[in-house]
């Protein structure tokens, strides 16, 4: 199998997002994750599941997040995930992106992989704004060009938001880091350490005091295969979901992508994976897109 693409947006977010979630991972620096999205399932190609779960590749930054179909050219995700120039955004219509980015073929590479025409954030998102912890309306509506893939539909959005309570279930899916591993280092030699630590390569235990106490080299693998899972609510804000993902979740490259409600084995969508703790295993934070809809459509009607 080729090499995964190198997600090169998603670590950091996780890491601006450690103020917000608690440092409890900073007492438990050996608890690794090492399973699927995180302890989850690849979505097979055949599944129904996939029908509303697109890739959101940068062709300039060479990184990955994840969205969800919310109309026939229109696909809703994280603030973060996306950049004005247009340009450098394709739409994957792909369970695994690196397949479809490295198609030969033409005509199957314009049904698997579109152009993006136009992109608007939502109207309290500040990408500058590094010292807001909740309520940080980490949500953009992408359009694309060219017509749905067979097999593709629009998700449906939850109705009864009142089933956003703590302890429900909420499944999870996207295109993200499978395995997050640790690597000793020693803080006194390791090259550009405080970069590094700002950037999510690295973490230790005392970084803040400049002590930097013990530190490990973060590695990541096994992003660009759609993969889904599920966690437990934990807490809601206003505009925010937050999840329990001791023991599974969302990690780098999972940015954007779709919150569900199970019903009676139909899914329907509520959230947009935003951020979460350094580890990927401790806390998921999740924009309530539910809250965002009269401006989704509004939107929508003149994109």
């Amino acid at each position: 199998m080729q090499q995964r693409i190198l997600f090169t947006v998603g670590l950091l977010l996780m890491v601006m997002a450690a103020s917000s979630c608690g440092n409890t991972e900073r007492n438990s620096l050996l608890k690794v994750s090492q399973a699927h999205i995180i302890n989850g399932t690849e979505i097979p190609e055949k599944s129904s599941k996939k029908s509303s779960i697109v890739g959101v590749y940068d062709t300039k930054n060479r990184s990955i997040c994840t969205g969800s179909l919310i109309a026939n050219n229109i696909v809703l995700t994280a603030a973060h995930c996306v950049t004005k120039r247009t340009q450098d955004l394709k739409v994957i219509f792909s369970i695994d992106i690196d397949d479809a980015i490295n198609i030969r073929e033409q005509d199957t590479y314009q049904e698997q992989v579109k152009a993006v025409s136009a992109v608007q954030f939502g109207p309290t998102w500040d990408p500058k704004d590094e010292t807001t912890e909740e309520d940080t309306g980490d949500i953009a509506l992408i359009k694309f060009k060219g017509e749905l893939p067979v097999g593709y539909k629009p998700a449906t959005f939850l109705q009864d938001s009142s089933l956003l309570q703590v302890n429900q279930m909420v499944v999870l899916a996207g295109y993200g880091v499978s395995t997050v591993d640790l690597k000793s280092i020693d803080p006194k030699t390791y090259k550009k350490i405080d970069e590094a630590i700002e950037y999510g390569e690295v973490i230790c235990s005392d970084d803040r005091k400049k002590n930097y106490g013990t530190c490990f080299e973060v590695e990541t693998s096994g992003d660009g295969l759609l993969r889904i899972t599920s966690a437990p609510i934990s807490s809601l804000s206003k505009t925010e979901v937050r999840l329990n993902e001791t023991k599974a979740g969302t990690c780098s490259g999972d940015s954007g992508g779709p919150a569900y409600i199970d019903i009676q084995g139909e899914l329907y969508l509520f959230g947009i994976t935003s951020r979460g703790s350094e580890l990927c295993n401790e806390v998921g934070v999740y924009t309530n897109a539910l809250y965002y809809l009269p401006w989704i459509n509004s939107t929508i009607s003149k994109m």
